[in-house]
C-alpha cells in the first residue's frame, strides 16, 4: 500500500471481532486506502494482518494520529474514550463501534443508508440490535403506527468480542474432553452449553441495554409507546436472532405486513424451508433476514415475527459506509 495515494485510515482493535470484521469489508469495498495503520492490544504484539494483497504490521501501541484521515475505534468500550480523545484531539475524524459513544445525544449515529448531515467529527454505530429491529420497525410503521415492541434477543459469544468467542470455543472443548471448565475471569458466567442472560444492571424499572436499544431507535426515526426487550447469550459464535411481538394501532394482515417487509431497505424476506431463517443463512451478509410475520389469532393488531442477522457485518458495513461518507479535504 502507498502512503502517497488514497486515503490514510487507522483500525484501533484490528484484530478483535469487529476489527477483522471491519478490515474485511473496507478490504472488499471500492474505497481507495492507501494506508492502513492497525493498532491492537499487547497480546496481539507480534501479528501481521493481510489488507489488499499485502501485510501489513498490527502495532500495539497507539501512533501519532496527526495526518490520518480518519480512526475506526473497535476497541472495547472500556478503552474507546481514550481512544476518541486522542484522535479528535489530532483533529481527526472518529467511527466508533465500541458502544461507548452510541448513547450520545451529540454525537450523530450511522446507519448505513443515511449518514448524518452533521459533520461532527466523532460517529457511532448504533447498538447491534438496533441495526435488527429499526429497518424491521420501520417498515411495519408505514403500514400501521407502533404501539409497544416486546423482544427476546438471542446473541452469540460475538457479542463479548473475541474475547467472547475464544472463551465459548475453549469451554466447549473442556466439556467435550469431559475436562474442567477455564478459569472464569470474574465478568463472565461460561456459556459452552448454556443460556445466560446478559440484558445489563436493572436500572430505574428498566435495564441499561432496554434504556439504549429504545433511545437507538427513537433517533433512528422509530416511534414506540414502550418497548420491552430481554438479552440471552446462547452457545453459538456469531450473529443474533431476535424474536418480537409488535402491537399495532390497527389490524395489520399478515400478507401486507410480509409485503411492507419485502421491500424495506436491507431486509430480506424468507423463502426457504422450515419456519424461519437461521444464523447460518446470514453469516457474512450485510441484511437481515425475516421470517413471514404471523397475526396474533386473538388480536389482528398484533404481529409476531422472527429475524435473523450478522450484527458483526451489518456494523462493519455501516462504519465503512460512514468512512466512505466523510468530507474529504
Amino acid at each position: 500500500m502507498s502512503a502517497t495515494r488514497g486515503l490514510r485510515v487507522a483500525v484501533v482493535g484490528a484484530t478483535g471481532a469487529v476489527g477483522s470484521e471491519v478490515l474485511a469489508v473496507l478490504d472488499a469495498s471500492s474505497l481507495p486506502v492507501g494506508e492502513l495503520v492497525a493498532v491492537a492490544g499487547e497480546d496481539s504484539l507480534g501479528t501481521d494482518i493481510e489488507f489488499q494483497g499485502e501485510i501489513a504490521p498490527v502495532h500495539a501501541e497507539l501512533p501519532a494520529l496527526h495526518g490520518l484521515d480518519a480512526v475506526l475505534c473497535c476497541a472495547p468500550a472500556a478503552v474507546a474514550p481514550d481512544i476518541v480523545r486522542a484522535a479528535l484531539h489530532a483533529e481527526v475524524p472518529c467511527i466508533d463501534l465500541s458502544g461507548a459513544f452510541a448513547d450520545r445525544s451529540e454525537v450523530p449515529l450511522v446507519w448505513g443508508e443515511e449518514m448524518p448531515e452533521s459533520a461532527a467529527p466523532l460517529r457511532s454505530c448504533p447498538p447491534a440490535t438496533a441495526l435488527v429491529w429499526r429497518p424491521l420497525l420501520r417498515a411495519l410503521a408505514a403500514l400501521a403506527p407502533l404501539e409497544r415492541v416486546e423482544g427476546t434477543v438471542l446473541e452469540a459469544a460475538s457479542a463479548g468480542g473475541r474475547r467472547g468467542i475464544e472463551a465459548l470455543s475453549a469451554e466447549s472443548m473442556a466439556v467435550f474432553n469431559q475436562q474442567d471448565l477455564p478459569d472464569e475471569d470474574g465478568e463472565r458466567r461460561p456459556r459452552a452449553f448454556d443460556l445466560v442472560p446478559t440484558g445489563g444492571a436493572r436500572e430505574g424499572g428498566g435495564r441499561a441495554r432496554e434504556r439504549a436499544l429504545r433511545d437507538a431507535l427513537a433517533r433512528g426515526g422509530v416511534d414506540l409507546t414502550s418497548l420491552a426487550a430481554r438479552w440471552i447469550q446462547v452457545p453459538v459464535f456469531l450473529g443474533e436472532a431476535s424474536s418480537l411481538e409488535v402491537q399495532l394501532a390497527a389490524p395489520l394482515e399478515a400478507v401486507a405486513a410480509a409485503e411492507g417487509l419485502a421491500k424495506a431497505l436491507g431486509v430480506e424476506l424468507w423463502e426457504g424451508e422450515g419456519e424461519g431463517p437461521n444464523l447460518r443463512a446470514v453469516a457474512g451478509r450485510d441484511v437481515v433476514i425475516a421470517a413471514r410475520p404471523e397475526t396474533d389469532p386473538d388480536d389482528p393488531a398484533r404481529l409476531r415475527l422472527w429475524a435473523v442477522a450478522d450484527v458483526l457485518r451489518l456494523a462493519a458495513t455501516r462504519a465503512v459506509a460512514a468512512l466512505a461518507a466523510l468530507p474529504r479535504p
